[in-house]
């Protein structure tokens, strides 16, 4: 199993763990924050592989192995360019981020579909708040209604959701790649 899948299994797996201790401690956690605690544990799985990555083995000896007429030393592994990490860290938000995606849309939409409601209710609350006062109140309330007609739950189908998660794991794993990318010197 190579770095990646390893690390994105393990992110994942360590996702879920962390909602369940929020679903355990209270729900309505889970309403309030859990993306951002997983983005955490994503950061640090992506930053933790494009440094595991980036690491070197190189030290004096190799370096003179190197200048002498002996081609038989690979170097590869021992650089790691920007499209590599970005790869890396990719697969690894990829990996994660689906992981606990899926153990977010059974939780919501199988174990515990009370949580959809509590969902709702939140976002209700954040639109009642950010009521625009130049709607006439009649306009106001039908769009109200409409909004409560809408699905709530994690879904598979929520196509622009998971692109825009995917473009900020593909971001992440931009800025971690362009800081940390060592490439090869040439001799």
């Amino acid at each position: 199993m190579n770095l990646s899948t390893r690390l994105g299994l393990m992110s994942g797996f360590i996702s879920m763990l962390l909602i369940t201790f929020l679903y355990v401690a209270n729900p309505e956690l889970l309403i309030v924050g859990y993306e951002r605690l997983t983005l955490l544990v994503l950061m640090a799985a992506i930053l933790y592989g494009v440094l595991q990555q980036r690491q070197t083995n190189f030290s004096p000896a190799k370096i003179e192995d190197l200048l002498s007429d002996n081609k038989q030393i690979d170097v590869i592994n021992d650089f790691a360019s920007f499209g590599a990490l970005l790869k890396l860290g990719f697969r690894i938000y990829i990996i994660g981020f689906f992981i606990k995606f899926l153990f977010i849309w059974f939780l919501f939409n199988y174990y515990d579909p009370t949580l959809v409601d509590m969902v709702k209710e939140a976002y209700l609350k954040v639109v009642e708040g950010h009521k625009n006062t130049s709607d006439m109140e009649l306009i106001y309330r039908e769009n109200l209604e409409n909004f409560k007609q809408g699905n709530f739950a994690p879904s598979l189908t929520n196509f622009l959701g998971i692109a825009l998660e995917l473009i900020v794991g593909f971001i992440l794993s931009l800025v971690f790649a362009f800081f940390f990318k060592r490439d090869q010197p040439e001799y």
